[in-house]
């Protein structure tokens, strides 16, 4: 049987050291950093020629977001000036957001020994990317540092296919600075392509810099070709000469050329075809500083506290009488994920937004801020399917170089070492992960004062005002319950009830959980056992079971027949644990999910300019249309995150803040289509059912 590319897979840098510690990349014959004097040429190159001490210090006081995209992150030196200058000269309500795309990064222990040899200026810095470093998995990783003054992506993949994906159609002109650091021309030609500074083009806002410590004719022929105004200078120390140069401050009358066209992975017919249908659209029509919410769960509560780290006044608006009611209002969630060995976006979104809510939660979990304990999950793999994949999984990322510090394979006999318990099935372990109360998230993430909560308020209506280019949110008598430049629905299954989104297809699914006292237990699991159900270590003397799984329920009320199928699983995975329940009682709760399993995230689309754009797909789902898609103005979803909330909340709270402040996106432009609510729109055009 043939199976599909890895998607775990990728090729770490391969280092060898000099005598005086200087590292080499072994492939390409060249250093990651002069061997006279790395850190001055850096500064020199990077931070002088674009100008970025004049630029930081005359920054507006009132705040905003800097972009500097890198090629080439390396050992990290050129982010960590970039940030130590940014400590000393950036006003606070500023946010550096730095993308660095490198292709082959280095192991975490190659990155600490590189940076040993740095002056004690760059040491705590330095400390803290080690302690942020992403697991070597290929895609986009987000760290948010200083407290979200400094939002870093570092974007593990070959420069040529992840740059031209970060901008929808049209582009996303908000760089302001360039560092072009790959190896040199001579040694990595693969990097130095048109589709790179065609990419630059696109995503270039005007006055944007750039440099480089090359001063090869390709490269200042091919940055001259797509419109930045190049000049030679005076390069570092040996080097004769370098590179530096700007994008236009005004837009040239010759446009670069567009952004790759729509994944086709949409298509019904033939995939491998690409296809010109710029309909992903999500950006923000008019500026934002305003924000309501709709929804006090971990989807609303998560969108309004990335919001305001961006200097947004939000108003949070709940319909019952306290924040997290429905499904977040559980005891106990599980921050947890489920891996396949295939591709696909799921897979994709799956692994990219787990991997970041650990990051995201851990420091507020080790403060305090929020209650839980992550203690690692313990995934069993109960079906021979699923243990196919577990050993198809095993395969893919079995590296004896380098061992996966995000996830353990354990065997049956083993099981007992990670979770306290005996269980006769291979399982995953991630050590990250672990139990939450969602709840106190949600709480957490209402801290600021910048956030405004309604509670006892069903929102109604939305009507939107075009004499001031905003929302006004209604209630059931007609009042006003605020306006705001841009609303964002997260009310679960609920925001069919509300206009314009009558039609997105969710699905309602009950879950039912089942209490027991912490004695009833023969042993006590030492971290979160996932099988068909869960069990969580015990909290307070009580131990939470979880959770049934209904699709065609029409009520919440406590049923003992759902009592007993939790029992039933539990003793399945660890016959005997359970000897004689005594049910404390449950909790009952509605989960909302879309029909492909993907959170709903993203603008509103215009349903009958849709229909009228793109009505050739229904006789043909592979037409090229040019045209842009039609979007409600400022107004957005963020549903369907299913029975991982605590896991995909926080990374697509992070996605709406990019379209709502138009930055770049913490996700490629694919896997964004993936989550629009468009996407079913646009899929029932090509199957020609609506």
């Amino acid at each position: 049987m043939e199976h599909s590319p890895n998607p775990y897979h990728l090729t770490p840098a391969e280092i060898q050291w000099d005598d005086d510690h200087t590292p080499v990349a072994a492939p390409f014959g060249d250093v990651y950093f002069s061997r006279d004097n790395g850190l001055e040429e850096s500064r020199y190159v990077f931070l002088d020629h674009n100008a970025l001490a004049q630029r930081w210090s005359e920054l507006a006081p009132a705040g905003g977001r800097f972009t500097i995209v890198e090629t080439g992150f390396g050992t990290g030196l050129n982010f960590l000036l970039a940030w130590q200058l940014w400590q000393q000269l950036a006003p606070p309500g500023w946010t550096l957001h730095y993308l660095s795309v490198e292709k082959h990064p280095l192991r975490p222990a190659d990155l600490a020994r590189a940076q040993q040899y740095w002056p004690e200026a760059l040491r705590d810095l330095s400390l803290i990317l080690q302690h942020n470093y992403p697991s070597l998995i290929p895609g986009h990783h987000r760290r948010m540092l200083n407290k979200s003054q400094v939002c870093l992506d570092l974007c593990f993949g070959d420069v040529g296919n992840i740059l031209p994906h970060l901008a929808e159609p049209g582009g996303l002109p908000c760089v302001d600075a360039w560092f072009l650091d790959g190896f040199a021309p001579a040694s990595n030609p693969g990097m130095w392509t048109p589709e790179l500074f065609q990419s630059m083009a696109r995503l270039s806002a005007q006055g944007a810099t750039f440099a480089t410590f090359t001063a090869a004719g390709a490269v200042k022929r091919g940055l001259r070709e797509v419109g930045f105004a190049v000049e030679k200078v005076k390069g570092y120390g040996r080097k004769r000469e370098m590179l530096r140069g700007h994008w236009p401050d005004s837009p040239s009358a010759e446009q670069p050329p567009e952004c790759p066209p729509s994944t086709p992975s949409l298509h019904t017919a033939d995939k491998s075809r690409s296809q010109q249908l710029p309909w992903h659209q999500p950006a923000a029509q008019h500026p934002v500083s305003s924000v309501a919410v709709i929804g006090a769960g971990l989807a609303g509560c998560s969108t309004a506290a990335a919001l305001t780290k961006r200097g947004l006044r939000v108003t949070v608006i709940e319909r019952e009488a306290k924040v997290a009611s429905g499904a977040s209002g559980n005891p106990q969630g599980v921050l947890y994920t489920k891996l396949s060995p295939q591709p696909g976006p799921l897979n994709q979104f799956t692994l990219s937004s787990f991997l970041y809510a650990c990051q995201h939660y851990q420091p507020l979990v080790n403060s305090g801020a929020i209650d839980g304990e992550l203690c690692g999950v313990l995934q069993t793999a109960n079906t021979p399917r699923e243990r196919e994949h577990w050993q198809r999984l095993q395969q893919q990322l079995s590296n004896p170089q380098d061992e996966a510090d995000w996830l353990r394979f354990v065997d049956a006999a083993d099981t007992e070492r990670y979770c306290g318990l005996a269980i006769d099935r291979p399982a995953l372990f991630y050590p990250n992960a672990g139990w939450l109360v969602p709840g106190s998230v949600c709480q957490a993430a209402l801290r600021d004062s910048n956030i405004d909560v309604i509670t006892h308020s069903e929102a109604i209506d939305l009507q939107w005002q075009t004499d001031g280019n905003q929302w006004r949110v209604m209630d059931a008598r007609n009042q006003e319950l605020c306006r705001a430049d841009a609303v964002v629905i997260a009310n679960s299954h609920d925001a069919t009830t509300l206009p314009h989104c009558g039609e997105l297809p969710l699905r309602r699914i009950r879950g039912q959980l089942t209490y027991l006292p912490e004695s009833d237990l023969a042993q006590r699991p030492s971290s979160v056992i996932c099988h068909e159900g869960y069990l969580a270590p015990p909290v307070e003397g009580q131990v939470c079971l979880g959770a049934s799984f209904d699709l065609h329920a029409d009520s919440l009320a406590i049923t003992d027949d759902d009592h007993q199928h939790n029992l039933a699983q539990l003793d399945d995975i660890a016959p005997g644990l359970v000897a004689a329940p005594h049910i404390l009682g449950g909790r009952t709760a509605w989960r909302c999910a879309s029909p492909d399993y993907l959170p709903i995230v993203g603008a509103v689309p215009d349903i009958a300019a849709f229909e009228e754009d793109y009505a050739p797909l229904r006789k043909d789902a592979r037409q090229n249309i040019d045209r842009p898609g039609r979007y409600l103005p400022n107004l957005y979803v963020n549903v369907a995150h299913g029975s991982r909330g605590l896991t995909s909340t926080p990374l697509c709270a992070e996605l709406l803040a990019s379209y709502l402040c138009r930055e770049l996106r913490p996700l490629p432009f694919s896997l964004c289509e993936h989550l629009s609510p468009a996407r079913f729109v646009i899929r029932d055009l090509m199957r020609n059912r609506r």
